[in-house]
């Protein structure tokens, strides 16, 4: 069964925080109703990695949603100087989930993102009012330079995602391997997107690159983003040997963001 995932992790306050609590839904891919019987195994961790407590092991309820909650014992979790940050590891083995969705939860789980969020208790300032005011002109200098150098490189990133896709669609073209080919597409334009400040650099998954589009540009329409998106999707989980019906699509979908993206004028300022 392929299926999606959604979760919600309490966030942590460094004053407080007896308790780590959350829970992750799994929805069947084809309906978007809750799968429930699917046990979900998790395991809070200090920052060294070391268990803080025994691995508790949840079943989905009807809705789909396992969810868990760690008490602590003695010092709070939220104590940042005992524990460091704290994070979840999820585990999930149920056999009826298929190899991609298993596949896509692995990269969830090792990208961090059911980890909880800190926010940390405001020390008392002892800065002088006048230091606030250098500050302020020094921030408002450098956003000056900032905007600047944006403004002459405002095209440098809309020129290489056109050379990219535009190289992709030529390689295609010529019968090079299709999966190879879309896989160096997409890690020449995540370099793109990172090298601008679009995409970070530690992890991305295909829903974050085309955010990481949108944001860089937000006049791509749907139809073309989504296109691209498939594309990106169809390489990375299919099983299924790539033809001439592949190669045509892929095709398709990067010669629309190039006749888009060369009509834009500029990427938005970040």
């Amino acid at each position: 069964m392929n299926v999606d995932y959604q979760w919600d992790i309490a966030q942590i306050e460094e004053s407080g925080n007896d308790e780590v609590t959350g829970g992750i839904t799994i929805l069947a891919n084809d309906t978007g109703m809750g799968v429930p019987g699917i046990s979900v195994t998790y395991t809070l961790l200090n920052e060294s990695n070391g268990q803080l407590t025994n691995p508790r092991t949840v079943v989905t309820d009807p809705s789909g949603l396992a969810e868990f909650e760690f008490i602590s014992n003695g010092d709070p979790f939220g104590d940042f100087e005992i524990w460091g940050y704290v994070t979840i590891d999820a585990q999930i083995n149920d056999p009826i989930i298929s190899d991609n969705s298993k596949q896509k939860f692995e990269e969830l789980r090792t990208s961090n993102v059911f980890s909880p969020k800190y926010k940390f208790d405001e020390e008392e300032s002892t800065v002088p009012t006048w230091a606030y005011v250098v500050i302020l002109l020094v921030i408002a200098l450098v956003a000056a330079g900032i905007v600047t150098y944006r403004m002459k490189n405002k095209n440098e990133l809309l020129q290489e995602a056109a050379e990219v896709f535009a190289y992709t669609a030529e390689l295609l073209a010529a019968g090079d391997s299709i999966r190879e080919t879309i896989f160096t597409c997409y890690q020449s334009m995540c370099s793109v997107l990172q090298q601008n400040g679009f995409l970070r650099r530690d992890f991305e998954t295909v829903r974050e690159f085309e955010v990481a589009i949108r944001q860089a540009m937000p006049q791509i329409s749907d139809d073309a983003l989504t296109a691209l998106d498939n594309m990106f999707e169809m390489a990375r989980y299919s099983r299924d040997e790539m033809g001439a019906q592949h190669q045509q699509a892929a095709q398709m979908a990067l010669e629309r963001m190039v006749q888009e993206i060369s009509s834009l004028a500029a990427i938005p300022n970040r």
